[in-house]
């Protein structure tokens, strides 16, 4: 079993935050072993619940192309050993598949099955940021389609703590976003699944609490924010990590910082990660294997 690739949680941390550090362009994207299990999961949802996962509005054609040209472009300069892409195709070569990118009527779709991260276009409307075009496949109890054209503080709002601590100063870093500069966040929740579709009406057995501890699962986003600097709109990818629960428990310091982290979110950011209902059970369960070790 191997240890979680990242852990936000770490030193007690998981409470509203930006969070955000600037990060080189080779460390933009993350492409690994586990590629072609989440491309495939993307193809099965753009062909059975499209309407769920991505929208591409016409009037978005110019971004979508844009996004598309940025990552080949990123692609072909870091990725060399994974993609062969020349003037009119891009060649996957872990799975052999071949697009067109030049004559592709979606954009957005064929960009989307070039990486593992979600990808969620904001574009700038009478200075607040506003969802343009996305294919979001890993959603964490999130709705795509309620979200389209909202804002970035509309998106939000449900977050406890949002509006009142960073709302502000998050529409500030996107309005400020400098053109050649790469950004990086986590977040990080619970669940009891290892699904990576995690639609907004996901029946989950944590609501009710009937779940032991072993069985829980760590959810981990890995966000990056970018400017496009033709369409001066933003993108925004997600990457979800899920491991389970016990990869941590050979880490004495892991352990103890992921229940530091949870005793100190507030009542509501528990309440809206769901973590209420197994959260004394939990700890009290992570605090036995620290002192078992």
């Amino acid at each position: 079993m191997n240890f979680p690739v990242h852990q936000p949680y770490k030193d007690g941390k998981g409470g509203v935050e930006i969070g955000l550090k600037p990060i080189p362009e080779n460390s933009w994207l993350e492409i690994d072993e586990l590629f072609p299990n989440e491309i495939a999961l993307k193809k099965r949802l753009f062909q059975e619940r499209r309407q769920e996962v991505l929208i591409t509005p016409s009037t978005s054609i110019s971004i979508q192309k844009e996004v598309l040209h940025v990552l080949l472009e990123h692609l072909r300069m870091f990725h060399n050993n994974q993609f062969r892409i020349n003037d009119e195709t891009v060649e996957i070569i872990r799975t052999k598949e071949i697009y067109n990118h030049q004559d592709d009527d979606n954009p957005l779709e064929l960009a989307s099955l070039l990486v593992q991260e979600d990808l969620i276009v904001m574009k700038p409307i009478n200075e607040h940021y506003h969802l343009e075009t996305a294919s979001l496949c890993a959603p964490t109890r999130w709705s795509l389609r309620d979200k389209f054209r909202k804002s970035l503080s509309e998106i939000h709002k449900e977050v406890p703590g949002y509006k009142n601590k960073i709302d502000d100063r998050v529409n500030n870093i996107f309005s400020n976003l400098p053109n050649d500069k790469i950004f990086e966040r986590f977040n990080w929740s619970i669940f009891d699944s290892p699904e990576l579709f995690q639609p907004i009406n996901s029946k989950t057995l944590v609501e009710i609490g009937d779940v032991k501890p072993e069985e829980l699962f760590i959810r981990v986003e890995r966000q990056t924010i970018r400017r496009l600097k033709k369409s001066r709109s933003v993108l925004f990818t997600v990457r979800v990590h899920v491991d389970p629960i016990t990869a941590i428990l050979d880490n004495n310091e892991t352990t103890l910082d992921l229940v530091k982290a949870i005793t100190n979110l507030d009542r509501d950011m528990k309440a809206y990660k769901v973590i209420t209902p197994f959260e004394e059970n939990l700890i009290n369960w992570l605090k036995t294997k620290s002192i078992n070790e």
